[in-house]
């Protein structure tokens, strides 16, 4: 019997430095992130965090440590089963629950927060318990990987 043989992707032309150099520095950027101890990546969705984050841009998570989370950090919590990344611009306690009173960058008002935190004045704070990773900072810098998760957000649809 005759048998074609296998197929061979064969890659060539222009671009071909590039297209490995990306691969290797996926590849970089996932073994760095199994070996540190890093909660996930989050494909930033929107505009709220403008111009910091645009849709598309892929931030790396850390596991939220409450003794770390501080005005100007990055978080990702749940609310409603969707994630939300803002910026936290308050903290306060309420019982021995902490609050983060958080808000989008590009928004002019905070987010509505979540029970069990109460309203504070005129905001209301997002629980430790809906805190889902915080953002990767170096430096104070959040580290991200520009554009490179709106593939994902195409195919989703």
């Amino acid at each position: 019997m005759y048998s074609r043989g296998a197929r061979a992707l064969v890659v060539s032309g222009r671009g071909v430095y590039a297209k490995i150099a990306v691969v290797i520095l996926l590849v970089a950027i996932a073994v760095w992130a199994i070996a540190s101890g890093v909660r996930g990546l989050a494909i930033v969705e929107g505009r709220s965090m403008e111009p910091l984050f645009h849709t598309g841009d892929i931030v790396i998570l850390e596991k939220p440590d409450p003794s770390k989370i501080r005005v100007g950090t990055i978080i990702v919590y749940k609310d409603a089963g969707r994630y939300i990344i803002h910026r936290v611009i308050k903290i306060y306690k309420y019982d021995n629950t902490i609050c983060y009173v958080v808000k989008g960058d590009n928004n002019p008002v905070p987010d509505p927060g979540l029970p069990p935190c109460p309203y504070h004045s005129w905001y209301r704070g997002v629980p430790l318990t809906a805190v889902k990773g915080v953002v990767l900072a170096v430096h104070n810098v959040p580290v991200k990987i520009p554009y490179l998760g709106g593939l994902t957000l195409i195919v989703r649809g």
